[in-house]
């Protein structure tokens, strides 16, 4: 049950297996149905999650009511709504399962304990935030000067997955653009 979450750790960081097995002792495994809301906008998310199976999506809602996706997160990876997680401020963000989806779950108070008593734990964190940040650095900068074109170029050679698993509507979000936009897009390429 555990061997994909026991897999993920040990490629990120060296453990020794009692450790290991302290770590995932703390997640819980849950089931979700598809569109199932984890996080809703207002919420404070108290729960941090490993995708054995599935899709998550994290996206908010404009002013004008368009949805707009920050991320995909899918098999073997992890996700949050991160700013409500660690801030335990209500969520700007909407969390939800794009798929039935089977997860680990660890709720806050044990995800902090592990990293203050675990410094493998505390390595995976920090390379979470790191990398989330990242990833939010370089779609920002990547995508202000970029054509809808390019977007959808830069998508296909670094996360060609989303586009053969998530909706169109999704990913134009993710992108930026309208639906029919990408929809035109995929037909010039």
């Amino acid at each position: 049950m555990y061997s994909e979450l026991k897999n993920y750790i040990a490629k990120q960081v060296t453990i020794e297996n009692d450790e290991l097995e302290n770590i995932v002792e703390k997640f819980k495994p849950i089931k979700t149905v598809r569109n199932e809301m984890l996080c809703n906008i207002g919420q404070v998310c108290n729960h941090f999650y490993f995708i054995k199976k599935g899709c998550l999506r994290l996206y908010e809602i404009d002013n004008k009511g368009n949805e707009i996706t920050g991320y995909f997160a899918l098999e073997n990876s992890i996700i949050s709504a991160n700013t409500s997680f660690m801030l335990q401020k209500p969520s700007r963000d909407c969390l939800v399962s794009l798929e039935p989806s089977e997860l680990l779950v660890i709720n806050r108070n044990d995800f902090y304990k592990l990293v203050k008593s675990s410094n493998a734990f505390a390595h995976i964190y920090h390379q979470f935030v790191e990398f989330a940040f990242i990833h939010s650095q370089m779609r920002i900068y990547s995508f202000l000067g970029m054509e809808g074109i390019d977007k959808l170029k830069w998508v296909m050679e670094h996360e060609p997955k989303l586009l053969s698993r998530i909706s169109s509507k999704a990913i134009a979000s993710y992108l930026g653009m309208t639906n029919s936009t990408l929809s035109k897009l995929r037909a010039k390429l």
